[in-house]
């Protein structure tokens, strides 16, 4: 303690709910917390908080439900890659906060946020499993993804995000090859204005209705004359 300093080190102390009363051990780098070891997920706390100088001592009591405080820490080991053939699609997978109890009934659930290197927006989704398909990412645009996880039963808080894990869908083949035909000055040069040269061939403007009729025209013109003929034949003999 320093001349002029009045005051002396906190005493925290905690108490359960069965009557047993433990320590909440100080952090001396972070002289403002304290640690209950061996606390249990469903139990309820009291904290004794007591400050004591030369002057007196004041104390604040403190409430504590476990699940209700509970925050995990961020999930672990962020892998985002991209899926062939799949340009809309990025596969995320992630572990366990190594901190986090390896026991059934203490599951976690997650919620993943991504969005484009570009973008401002996140686009968020929640699941229970360990990885997770990303099914309208942009393709061709590099992505940064977060996970972050809370207890199972939504009890406590959600984790801080986890470091960023990025990628970039691949390509889509479509578009690529519509790049890769606009850029083709093969292709460009048929685009180019068409030859005044004259054409050689003869230019067929008759209509294929009109040669039709013509020979309509002529087929009934030669039934007729051939009746007639064979009328006049029959009246000679």
């Amino acid at each position: 303690m320093h001349d002029g300093d009045v005051s002396l080190p906190l005493l925290p102390v905690c108490r359960n709910k069965n009557g047993h009363v433990g320590p909440c051990l100080q952090d001396p780098s972070h002289p403002g917390t304290c640690t209950v070891h061996g606390s249990e997920f469903w139990s309820s706390y009291r904290l004794n908080i007591t400050e004591v100088n030369p002057l007196g001592s004041s104390f604040r009591l403190l409430d504590v439900t476990m699940q209700a405080i509970i925050k995990p820490d961020p999930p672990e080991g962020l892998v985002v890659e991209p899926i062939p053939l799949a340009p809309r699609r990025l596969h995320v997978s992630w572990k366990y906060p190594s901190s986090w109890p390896k026991e059934p009934h203490f599951q976690l659930r997650f919620r993943l946020q991504y969005r484009p290197v570009i973008h401002r927006s996140w686009s968020v989704v929640e699941t229970v499993n360990l990885s997770e398909v990303i099914t309208d990412a942009f393709a061709g645009l590099e992505h940064v993804v977060q996970v972050s996880a809370k207890d199972f039963l939504d009890a406590g808080n959600w984790s801080e995000w986890s470091a960023e894990a990025r990628a970039t869908p691949v390509t889509d083949p479509a578009t690529a090859m519509s790049e890769e035909t606009t850029t083709d000055p093969n292709l460009e040069s048929l685009a180019e204005e068409p030859s005044q040269a004259p054409n050689p061939e003869p230019i067929n403007r008759s209509d294929p209705l009109e040669k039709t009729a013509v020979l309509v025209s002529l087929g009934i013109f030669a039934f007729f004359v051939l009746a007639a003929v064979l009328v006049i034949t029959i009246l000679i003999w």
